[in-house]
């Protein structure tokens, strides 16, 4: 069987996860923030898994998802730990925004696969940007209740403030809609998703095979 080179997309994406995650342990250290430490060694671990995972079994994650999810991370933790949302006006619907543009994302990927390689779903692609900007949206409001335990974001004390963040992160999941439409269009998302693709259909022939 042949092995996909690797893109230097892909590598830049992987280890780029690490390296924040690896400088957010240490700040934390530093700050004495126990809880983001202990945080940090779980993420650190889970942010090692997909590279095990593509050695032994060929998985290889979107590189813009890796991408996105490493910025999420660093936005976060200069948020949090170097009190950003503090000191520099707008940067919580900074950090709100590119968190819309992870998870649309994520989104449309996850309904884009179960398309192509699942019988029971089948979706034009204008569905598919319509659930995916709900579904953000959705994903807006949870993420304000998270925000109440300070773990993730900067907790809104008006009204306003959570419409305006609510309203940042609406704009996030459209933008990311019409780029996800855009990907199909000229076949770049089958690109970018092959290899989850091609996982989740060998899982589902394998559990076909072992329900007869």
């Amino acid at each position: 069987m042949k092995k996909k080179k690797i893109d230097n997309k892909e590598i830049i994406a992987s280890y780029s996860l690490q390296v924040v995650l690896v400088l957010t342990l240490i700040i934390a250290l530093i700050k004495y923030e126990w809880v983001w430490v202990v945080g940090c060694f779980i993420a650190v671990f889970i942010g090692f898994v997909p590279s095990l995972l593509k050695k032994n079994i060929e998985v290889t994650l979107p590189w813009p998802i890796g991408l996105l999810f490493a910025l999420v991370c660093a936005l976060n933790m200069v948020g949090v730990l170097l009190d950003a949302y503090i000191i520099i006006p707008w940067f919580g619907e900074l950090t709100q925004f590119f968190t819309s543009l992870f998870v649309a994302f994520v989104a449309f990927a996850i309904i884009y696969i179960l398309h192509v390689y699942w019988d029971g779903l089948i979706m034009d692609k204008y569905a598919m940007a319509f659930v995916v900007v709900i579904g953000t949206m959705a994903s807006c409001v949870i993420l304000e209740f998270i925000k109440w335990f300070r773990l993730f974001g900067a907790k809104q004390d008006t009204v306003e403030g959570v419409l305006i963040s609510l309203l940042t992160g609406t704009i996030g999941g459209i933008i990311m809609a019409f780029i996800g439409v855009s990907l199909i269009k000229t076949g770049e998302l089958d690109e970018l998703t092959e290899d989850l693709g091609k996982q989740f259909d060998n899982a589902l022939k394998q559990h076909k095979k072992q329900k007869k």
